[in-house]
């Protein structure tokens, strides 16, 4: 999963502001086709990402734009804004780069799975 920041918001700044909001939507998260039928996971539906780290859950958009095997989930998302009250930072790690000491919190590994929802 790559977590890019939304475009509507800076960082977590704008989320409180409901005119960004409304045209950012709610938390989604873009699977390919291909990934999406493999999975059992329909357009709109509310799907679980997870890890070892945690969880966390968004709507399903199946795109094309999302590469094959990647999942976009975007950032930035307040957690109480969340169908679960949880954001990309449940499955982001907490570790450092070994060049620089930078964060490693931009991609990881997940699975998605459909909810009962």
């Amino acid at each position: 999963m790559i977590s890019p920041p939304a475009r509507n918001f800076l960082n977590s700044s704008f989320v409180n502001v409901e005119s960004l909001r409304s045209t950012e939507g709610q938390p989604h998260l873009d699977i390919h086709p291909a990934d999406a039928e493999a999975r059992g996971i329909k357009e709109g539906m509310i799907v679980r990402i997870f890890n070892d780290r945690g969880s966390m859950e968004a709507r399903a958009r199946v795109t094309d734009r999302a590469r094959e095997g990647v999942v976009v989930g975007l950032s930035i998302w307040w957690k109480k804004l969340s169908p679960d009250g949880r954001n990309a930072n449940q499955v982001t790690s907490q570790a450092l780069t070994d060049l620089g000491g930078s964060a490693t919190f931009y991609d990881c590994l997940v699975e998605v799975e459909p909810t009962d929802r």
